[in-house]
């Protein structure tokens, strides 16, 4: 599957407990060719089975914890604004991101946030995902 990335500016970015509770991170972008997109969206915390209950995992912190070392932003509210390059796969309608990456003059010390990525970490490491 071949990468690619896209030029976007944010225009909104929220860490949130939505729908029953669920942690969720959003990171609303336009790209450069006129399209707009949410990225992310996707649960950061687990449902605990004996407590019936959501609770935090050590994969939702890393992956704040990345993204907004990668933005060099202290908190969410402070990525609107910002121009980033949106990595995924796909064409036209059909983009999926799967990831994001500070532009150069942003962060020089740059290194993509590749989501599947920062899951695979805590699945090794038999941490709560």
């Amino acid at each position: 599957m071949e990468i690619t990335r896209k030029l976007a500016y944010i225009t909104n970015a929220s860490l949130e407990v939505r729908d029953r509770g669920i942690l969720m991170f959003n990171i609303w972008v336009d790209y450069e060719e006129g399209c707009s997109q949410c990225v992310g969206n996707f649960a950061l915390d687990t449902y605990n089975e004996t407590t019936k209950e959501r609770e935090g995992t050590a994969y939702g912190c890393e992956m704040i914890r990345q993204i907004l070392l990668e933005l060099k932003v202290n908190d969410f509210c402070e990525m609107s604004g910002k121009h980033i390059w949106v990595l995924g796969s796909g064409k036209g309608l059909g983009f999926t991101p799967t990831g994001i990456q500070a532009l150069k003059g942003t962060n020089k010390d740059r290194k993509a946030v590749i989501f599947s990525e920062v899951l695979e970490m805590f699945k090794e490491r038999s941490y709560g995902v």
